[in-house]
């Protein structure tokens, strides 16, 4: 199968995921699992969906959902972009904005940065966290590269304050 792979997928360094323990007691943080169930709300709405409903694509635009995140969010439908899970909005936004130009990111980070980075022919520049793990902004500000930053940062759980993401911003459009 690899002799129709293209250059660009046959060079690339694989993301490796991270363990996947077997334990039913252990939660990993990182992957988005939670500790507790979903909640009756959400159980209520999902038996409340009709079979006819399931076995149908939705909404390619997803319209509803749209406009109910620019509600809450005080947005336009059109300045929310819905994906199929966030690798795939990623991939929209490196193929779209950062390809083939030099991107900076924290060197731990999510691990699949790199990948896209890659994949999409950037220069990745990772920086170092400060020693307590936070985001050392200076350091990010120093360059002009176009900055990719998880917010809370996967795998320390910190997250930028609104105040150092606006710095951020202000000092890198």
């Amino acid at each position: 199968m690899s002799r129709f792979w293209t250059t660009t997928v046959s060079d690339l360094t694989p993301y490796v995921p991270g363990e996947q323990p077997a334990s039913q007691s252990l939660l990993k943080l990182n992957t988005n699992e939670h500790a507790l169930p979903p909640s009756e709300a959400v159980m209520s709405a999902i038996r409340a969906c009709q079979a006819e409903q399931l076995r149908r694509y939705p909404d390619p635009t997803a319209q509803e959902l749209r406009e109910a995140i620019a509600q809450t969010e005080s947005l336009t439908p059109d300045q929310v972009f819905v994906g199929n899970g966030s690798d795939e909005v990623l991939a929209h936004i490196w193929l779209s904005l950062l390809a083939e130009r030099p991107v900076q990111t924290l060197d731990t980070t999510y691990g699949f940065y790199p990948v896209w980075a890659q994949l999409y022919h950037s220069t990745l520049t990772e920086v170092p966290v400060l020693a307590d793990f936070s985001v050392d902004v200076d350091a990010l500000m120093a360059s002009e590269h176009a900055v990719v930053l998880a917010n809370p940062n996967a795998p320390t759980g910190l997250a930028l304050t609104r105040q150092k993401i606006e710095r951020l911003l202000a000092g890198n459009p």
